[in-house]
């Protein structure tokens, strides 16, 4: 009898406490591998979708009045989608759970890909003010990865929401890097062009970027001017 209560136990009493804790977290962790991979489509995908729409109908207006212009906007297009399907590739692998990636395309830094960034950014139309008081190759990896998608992220959100400046700043304080983004707040001019609909989901996931390193971020109107939208990110350089 006893041993027959013994085989029969797991079935009438079900999973132990250990047991479920360890199905507890593999859902964990395969949920925090969702949201890593839902942040890397929205930050690639949403910000090639909004430049390229802007591009387009930036070259269609002075398409006759300006062709090096137009030229321009349609070099930065092509540019644009063709290092975003090479990232969409790379976060479909991930999906795919490619055991190889090494025909992946690498994740963008801030050393290797930003000026890239800002070129395609003004290619749209976008007036970018860029203050870099440090040397993207001195910021480490992980952290000049999540930076650049921050970075496209708040240019993104100018792109949207139909702005036509951004100050940009980059500085190195107390062994943190820090990111700022400012752009006056204004009404889409009469006519102008509108990025996709949709969307909202950017500022959350640049906190949560910001949090995984052990960093901050915050939003809003600038308290000293009621008429600005600050973007203000802190990145600890140095693991605790």
């Amino acid at each position: 009898a006893s041993g027959l209560l013994a085989r029969w136990a797991p079935a009438l009493l079900g999973p132990t406490p250990k047991d479920r804790l360890a199905v507890a977290e593999a859902r964990a962790a395969d949920l925090a591998v969702r949201n890593r991979l839902a942040r890397e489509l929205h930050d690639t995908v949403g910000h090639a979708l909004s430049a390229v729409t802007l591009q387009a109908s930036a070259a269609r207006r002075v398409l006759n009045s300006d062709p090096d212009f137009a030229r321009e906007a349609l070099a930065a297009i092509e540019d644009t989608t063709r290092r975003t399907v090479g990232e969409l590739d790379a976060v479909l692998g991930v999906l795919r759970e490619a055991g190889d990636a090494s025909g992946t395309t690498p994740a963008p830094t801030l050393a290797d890909d930003l000026d890239g960034l800002l070129r395609r950014t003004r290619a749209a139309g976008l007036t970018v003010d860029a203050s870099l008081g440090i040397d993207p190759a001195r910021v480490p990896p992980l952290v000049s990865r999540e930076a650049y998608r921050i970075v496209q992220e708040a240019l993104s959100n100018v792109l949207r929401h139909a702005g036509t400046r951004v100050d940009l700043r980059l500085a190195h304080e107390e062994d943190a890097l820090r990111i700022t983004a400012e752009n006056p707040l204004q009404q889409p001019a009469q006519g102008a062009a509108q990025s996709r609909p949709g969307g909202g989901h950017g500022l959350r996931g640049i906190a949560d970027r910001a949090r995984l390193l052990g960093g901050s971020a915050a939003a809003g109107r600038a308290e000293e001017d009621d008429g600005v939208w600050r973007l203000a990110v802190r990145l600890p350089m140095r693991s605790r």
